[in-house]
């Protein structure tokens, strides 16, 4: 029986930072996916399997957790819409379909807890596999908490260029530090956010957004955001959203909004180093699969 699973992955994070010394984010989940087949059959050795390293550890995680010895490798399939490096949370989400498929294939469903251990078994991790929107611990999961769901918004995607290894950026020395030290501005943005979701508020979710990009500036300075955010105030944009540890940034609309187009041309006029990636909506589907 084959499996076919897929998962979001997100526009950087409404929020990230720390409340009282406890690190989390926010996850913002876009229409944008990973999807894993279970028990595909296809004329390919193991070593060619179309897992990438972080999804076939997943795998093996998987069977680890749920102490199963398989005879031999069973064939999981990753495909993705997600860009890789950029902080569009596409290992994350590489990792949460192919750790769900294998134990479908082995006729176990994980929990969103136990497919969070996993996860984070591996790398800090995105929750966007988490349906609606999460405030999540993102290097232990200490905190797993939904907040509610999103409003539907459109989100245009810049990117400032070159690629972030979230592993590598969460050892910095310097981090906990300059995370702390941002703490009254995220508590200011995450009580926007959560009034936001509320009332369905979409331009307290963006001002909630907006904060919390400026206020990461010390720890990852992108230096287009202000004319960015000032190009999307003039066209009606509602906030602006980052990749905390990547390198995009977006401006988050109204999804009836008609204007996005002109938005793009005088961003690509203005700033012409950032690169247009996308234009997405946001979700609060979470990992979903179908047995075919």
């Amino acid at each position: 029986m084959t499996y076919h699973v897929r998962a979001p992955g997100t526009c950087g994070e409404f929020i990230q930072g720390s409340m009282q010394g406890q690190s989390f984010l926010v996850t913002c989940p876009i229409n944008r996916y990973s999807y894993a087949m279970s028990d595909v059959s296809y004329p390919l050795k193991r070593s060619m399997c179309a897992l990438q390293p972080k999804a076939y550890l997943a795998y093996e995680r998987t069977l680890e957790y749920l102490e199963i010895q398989p005879e031999q490798f069973s064939p999981i399939y990753v495909r993705s819409d997600i860009i890789q490096g950029k902080g569009m949370a596409s290992s994350s989400a590489d990792i949460s379909v192919t750790a769900m498929a294998t134990a479908l294939a082995y006729g176990r469903r994980l929990s969103m807890k136990e497919l969070e251990k996993i996860c984070l078994s591996i790398e800090p991790t995105d929750a966007s596999f988490y349906p609606s929107i999460i405030q999540f611990d993102y290097q232990s999961g200490r905190i797993s908490k939904s907040l509610g769901v999103c409003p539907p918004m459109k989100i245009v995607i810049f990117d400032e260029g070159g690629t972030i290894d979230t592993v590598d950026f969460n050892k910095r020395t310097d981090l906990s530090a300059l995370i702390r030290e941002k703490e009254p501005f995220i508590e200011e943005a995450i009580n926007y956010f959560i009034q936001g979701l509320e009332l369905h508020d979409i331009s307290l979710i963006g001002q909630a957004a907006t904060i919390s990009a400026f206020a990461n500036q010390r720890i990852l300075h992108k230096p287009h955001l202000y004319i960015f955010h000032d190009i999307g105030i003039r066209y009606k944009s509602v906030g602006t959203i980052i990749a905390h540890s990547g390198t995009i940034m977006g401006l988050l609309f109204p999804n009836d909004y008609s204007g996005i187009a002109d938005c793009i041309y005088e961003i690509k006029q203005n700033l012409p180093t950032l690169t247009y990636i996308d234009t997405v909506e946001t979700t609060c589907e979470g990992i979903t699969f179908v047995k075919r």
